[in-house]
């Protein structure tokens, strides 16, 4: 104690000598600013005075690559390690809760960060700094919280042990690296992960947390000159350490022949696999690499997709590279139905992939692979809170600036530059995937070292950009204020949100309501497959032709089915609105229902179906919604088991599909919202045509949801051969939104098992006390006209834990209803969940969502602002006469899947 005494001592000498000191600034590159502080700190300033969060994001320069022997999963294992207690923040994930902030911590091969996003506030901004940096460098990692800890890392390991695929590419990846540490994956060894000590965790953790190893990222809206200096207050004192880290220096040889591995455990797909070893994300042939890839897995104009899906001998292939610091790998995947011969597959992958060094590159396939990378550009680069995260990725890599120098390198890319990459970079001899070929004589490739970083982005300053100084401010009163409401001559509603957003973004969403109880009945699979057919082609675009336009123009849609309604997202800008909404338009009233595409997505969706057959959350929630949900047969909500599902897809013809789209699609009941850089002129124009004159035949009623009074049961379900096993659990409540109660029984919860950052009592008990499980937690599904609503639980947890995870539940759920929260508890949950709801009305996402789900159920903003009034006026006596009344567990229901028989 009197050393632990004395080290503070200092660290408070050191914020009394040091407090002068001084961000300078290092340079500008489109809208990111650059300063250090004297101790080394890099910090990178993204304002954004559209915003109304600000998110703070620290980068550390230490991942699975920084490992030694016996160190396997420490920079992982670390991660959680630091969200546990400092010298000024005795609890953090309380802390975070408390704030109401929604915030994570990430681990990879090269930098480990954390970030935390909020409603852009002085406190918050200023809170987030301090806490940052008081762990820093005083996080206690003491052995108690390791004893917990471990074991929940130990069950992050087992959930990824569950799925065949990634097992596969890490199998992969450690046969095609001898000595990288690229070859092992970053959750690490089980076994260093349990026995690793609390005392050789600090020694990791104060070698690699250091400000001279250390990237502070500032995005959003904030003042720049008070964040600067809150920035010197908080982290100037810290010392830069005497002695500097040292570089890896592993260099991974070059391969000297094809090599292979095979995995064999319970599953219910087949894959191949591939790996090939190429450039840094420095290098500038990355660019080249990366486009090749798309050029190869594109769907559907890529030669894999061709070669292997549109032939029906796979159901999708999909190919990336890693943004990594040294020279890293290139993967391909693909997945074939269980009872299909894996021979034919393979055959055909491997030719196609021997053949790429010999592949002729036209300039449409240059286009199309720029116009792919260049949309995910833009889209990463006009998300500003996205952004400020996503730089994690190029600052583990080197430095922040690969972003802008990998797009730079994207648009100079030439035919010529694909080819050679081509053939540098994927001889066979350099692949890894599943055969041992002897050579006499092999070609070889040396991937190039990792550059000179610095002497590369040295002076580097981007392109020119406009300042973006407007603001929005996000209240409810504002929100309301702010939004177009109108109605279509067919009926359809409209909500139109003009904000300013980063890079003039918009955000759209819209809603087709059709069908009634009788004519919808037995007909959900349909509509899946309706809604997944539009994307397909068009009578004026093919597949080809849609996707194309779609990366050309930066446009990001998806349209999803259910059996009352047709969900539209769209994410595009102002530039292309036009294009975007034109595209969609066509999409929406022109579908070919080509019969190739149709069968290509039955065998997909029957892949997808079987792939959930020994999957244990799939199964339990399967089962639990058959023991909960009693709808009949001929009802729209019954929900098929796999084997119905699989009998239903068998007997779908494509001219089902056309029926349904003519019986049921139209523009009287559709509901549209968009937020953002928007012209309204345009969208009207584009709702009127799109959604007038167009009728369906079958006019839409409301289906409404019941209340099915159940009785407690359990049931555990052997599925053999998963490392990992879930929990659902599930009380049907005899209760909608529109109940007195409601605005309590959302705080019950809340404080059980909701509660933002596992600062409620059901996952502190799991996880953080016991940890017995990775995650867990409970959450509720209400519904805002019908008296129904679902309360439910869940947890992953290694099988051997079960009866201990199962006492430990229950107890935490008898102890509430028997002793309920304190007052205490409530206040902070209040104002984390205060927070949080504030944090959401800073994202265009919710604000789009909600526009569009308030004219769906009749509501407005105001109901929004009303219902916080409700639960802010609760006492906490309220919510524990809710909890005891409507949280019977009596009327609880659990499943649990997994392997209890192997120990």
């Amino acid at each position: 104690m009197k050393k632990l005494l004395l080290v503070l001592s200092f660290v408070s000498l050191l914020v009394t000598t040091s407090y002068s000191q001084e961000a300078t600034f290092v340079t500008s590159v489109e809208g990111i600013k650059e300063y250090s502080l004297p101790n080394g700190m890099k910090i990178l300033l993204i304002p954004d005075a559209a915003q109304s969060n600000v998110v703070v994001n620290i980068v550390y320069g230490v991942g699975s690559r920084h490992e030694g022997y016996g160190e396997s999963g420490m920079a992982h294992l670390l991660e959680h390690m630091l969200f546990k207690r400092s010298s000024k923040f005795t609890d953090i994930k309380k802390t975070i809760a408390d704030k109401g902030a929604q915030a994570n911590g990430t681990t990879y091969y090269d930098r480990t960060n954390y970030y935390e996003i909020l409603p852009a506030t002085d406190e918050n901004l200023k809170w987030a700094l301090e806490m940052e940096a008081d762990r820093m460098v005083t996080s206690a990692i003491l052995q108690s919280d390791l004893n917990t800890e471990f074991s929940v890392v130990r069950n992050e390991f087992e959930i990824g042990e569950n799925y065949p695929s990634g097992v596969l590419s890490e199998r992969i990846l450690s046969t095609a690296y001898l000595w990288h540490n690229y070859g092992k994956s970053t959750i690490g060894s089980k076994e260093d992960i349990e026995r690793v000590p609390a005392s050789r965790l600090k020694v990791f953790y104060q070698k690699y947390y250091q400000p001279n190893n250390t990237t502070l990222i500032i995005g959003g809206k904030f003042d720049e000159k008070k964040t600067l200096s809150w920035i010197k207050d908080y982290f100037a004192p810290i010392p830069r350490p005497k002695t500097e880290i040292e570089q890896t220096y592993t260099v991974e040889p070059p391969q000297d022949g094809e090599r292979f591995v095979e995995l064999k455990r319970n599953g219910d797909l087949q894959y191949i696999g591939m790996a090939y070893h190429t450039p840094s994300f420095s290098d500038k042939e990355y660019a080249a690499n990366n486009a090749l890839i798309s050029i190869l897995t594109n769907n559907p104009s890529g030669i894999l997709y061709k070669k292997l899906v549109e032939t029906k001998l796979s159901t999708s292939v999909y190919g990336y590279t890693g943004t990594l610091k040294d020279p890293g790998f290139s993967m391909f995947t693909c997945e074939i139905a269980k009872d299909k011969d894996i021979n034919p597959v393979q055959k055909v992958f491997l030719e196609t992939m021997n053949e790429v060094p010999q592949m002729t590159f036209t300039e449409e396939d240059l286009k199309r692979a720029k116009n792919d990378l260049s949309k995910q550009f833009e889209n990463t680069y006009n998300k500003t809170i996205n952004l400020s995260i996503a730089m994690t990725e190029y600052v583990g890599a080197g430095d922040w600036r690969l972003f802008f120098l990998d797009r730079d390198n994207v648009e100079a890319l030439t035919v010529a530059d694909i080819q050679n990459a081509a053939k540098k970079y994927y001889l066979q001899s350099n692949r890894t995937w599943g055969r041992f070929i002897p050579e006499a004589t092999s070609e070889r490739t040396k991937v190039n070292d990792t550059k000179d970083i610095a002497a590369l982005v040295n002076g580097y300053k981007g392109k020119a950009m406009e300042a973006n100084t407007n603001t929005f401010e996000t209240s409810v009163a504002n929100i309301m204020k702010s939004t177009e409401e109108g109605k279509l001559a067919s009926g359809g509603k409209y909500a139109l949100l003009e904000k300013p957003a980063k890079g003039n973004k918009i955000e759209g969403r819209l809603l087709l309501r059709m069908g009634d109880e009788k004519s919808l009945s037995q007909k959900s699979m349909i509509a899946n497959l309706t809604a997944s057919m539009l994307k397909l082609g068009t009578k004026t675009r093919t597949k080809k032709d849609i996707n194309d336009q779609l990366d050309q123009y930066k446009i990001n849609l998806s349209l999803n089915g259910s059996v009352d309604g047709l969900y539209v997202r769209i994410s595009t800008d102002k530039t292309n609105l036009t294009n975007a909404l034109n595209i969609l338009q066509d999409i929406l009233r022109n579908p070919s229902f080509d019969v190739t595409e149709f069968e290509k997505l039955k065998l997909e969706t029957k892949n997808g179906l079987e792939s959930n057959r020994n999957e244990p959350q799939a199964v339990a929630s399967e089962e639990l919604t058959k023991l909960t949900a009693l709808y009949s047969k001929s009802h729209p909500y019954y929900s098929e088991s796999i084997d119905e599902s699989l009998a239903t897809l068998n007997k779908i013809t494509i001219e089902d599909i056309k029926n349904y789209y003519a019986q049921f699609y139209g523009g009287s009941n559709s509901i549209a919202s968009f937020v953002g850089g928007i012209d309204k002129p345009i969208i009207k124009t584009f709702l009127s045509n799109t959604f007038d004159n167009w009728s369906p035949k079958t006019a839409y009623k409301r289906i409404p949801t019941q209340y099915f009074d159940v009785k407690s049961s359990d049931k555990t379900i052997q599925i053999n051969d998963k490392t990992n096993a879930f929990l659902f659990g599930k009380i049907n409540l005899n209760i909608g939104e529109k109940n007195p109660d409601y605005p309590a029984v959302e705080m019950a919860n809340e404080l059980l098992g909701g509660g933002s950052f596992l600062s409620s009592r059901i996952p502190q008990r799991l996880r953080e006390t016991d940890g017995l499980s990775y995650g867990a937690g409970s959450y509720l599904q209400a519904n805002a006209i019908d008296p129904t609503t679902d309360w439910g639980l869940y947890a992953y947890y290694n099988p051997t834990m079960k009866e201990k995870l199962i006492t430990a539940l229950n107890e935490e759920i008898q102890k509430a209803i028997s002793k309920g929260f304190t007052k205490e508890e409530f206040d902070s949950s209040l104002k984390s969940w205060l927070q949080n709801r504030q944090t959401m009305l800073g994202t265009d996402e919710f604000l789009v969502r909600q526009l569009r789900e308030n004219m769906d159920l009749g509501k407005t903003f105001k109901d929004f602002e009303d219902f916080e009034n409700k639960v802010k006026n609760l006492d906490v006596q309220k919510i524990n006469t809710a909890l005891v009344k409507y949280f019977d567990p009596k009327k609880l229901v659990m499943i649990n899947a997994g392997d209890f028989v192997k120990k």
